[in-house]
């Protein structure tokens, strides 16, 4: 069965693919409304720059928004995971010079 944290970050994900489609959209839109010369390049470079800085802040959110959601949901986080294995080992190599001082 897929791990709950697995989908939350699928959802995440679609949704940031969701927020890249309409990005890609209306810079589609900008170039063309250029092309036609109904605006200024200097104001679609403007709008662009200002579209990509949107995109960036929401991309960000919803990272941090699936981050808090997994912390409230006292799931395992890939560091957590690592520094768990780092122990691990430690903890095996330690058993094993143990039982080598032994014999």
């Amino acid at each position: 069965m897929e791990r709950l944290s697995d989908l939350i970050r699928k959802i995440a994900l679609v949704e940031i693919g969701a927020i890249s489609v309409v990005n890609k959209k209306v810079e589609e839109f900008v170039r063309k409304l250029e092309e036609e010369g109904k605006i200024a390049e200097k104001e679609g470079a403007r709008l662009l720059a200002d579209l990509k800085k949107t995109f960036e802040n929401q991309k960000k959110e919803v990272e941090e928004k699936i981050e808090e959601i997994i912390k409230k949901m006292n799931l395992a986080t890939k560091d957590d995971i690592r520094h768990l294995e780092k122990e691990i080992k430690e903890l095996k190599e330690e058993i094993s010079r143990l039982k080598g001082e032994k014999e």
